[in-house]
């Protein structure tokens, strides 16, 4: 009972936002966060901030697969490797004000038969490996890698920017 409770906890303190300082690393679940933010220029009451995030992998290889394959890769909310929110950012003038860093795609050739495509040249070769098509199949962030994205934010003037995480 105390092991599921344990495990249970450790879970729920991975899906909680952290705050994070600006150019100090910090540990999540075995990877590093960290962001730099540089003011840019001040204008009618709020500062400019050039906030640059990045995600290193400090652990062990980090893969998920897809429940279905499919041609295209879609950035949705679920395979996000990391949410930041912006907290005090004003959001106008189209400002971020949360972003998401995704891992790098999984994808897998798979060779098929193409019924309207004229035939290989040589009749000895297998006609399923002549034509491949490529798909998605996860995500991968492997031991040692880094993503970073930079984001524009404004906030009040004379206000510090204030950045936090989930990492899933």
């Amino acid at each position: 009972m105390f092991l599921v409770l344990l495990f249970t906890g450790m879970q729920l303190e991975a899906q909680q936002f952290v705050n994070l300082k600006a150019g100090k690393n910090t540990q999540i679940n075995g990877i590093s966060v960290s962001y730099i933010a540089a003011r840019k220029k001040t204008k009618k009451g709020e500062d400019y901030y050039r906030i640059t995030v990045s995600v290193t992998n400090r652990g062990a290889d980090y893969m998920q697969l897809f429940s279905e394959a499919s041609k295209t890769f879609s950035k949705t909310n679920h395979n996000a490797l990391a949410y930041f929110q912006f907290v005090n950012a004003t959001g106008r003038g189209l400002s971020a004000t949360s972003g998401k860093l995704y891992a790098r795609p999984l994808t897998m050739p798979v060779p098929y038969k193409c019924k309207k495509c004229p035939p290989p040249a040589d009749s000895k070769e297998d006609p399923y490996n002549h034509y491949v098509s490529t798909y998605y199949i996860g995500m991968q962030f492997q031991s040692g890698a880094t993503i970073s994205h930079t984001y524009n934010t404004r906030v009040h003037e004379g206000v510090v920017p204030v950045v936090r995480v989930m990492i899933r």
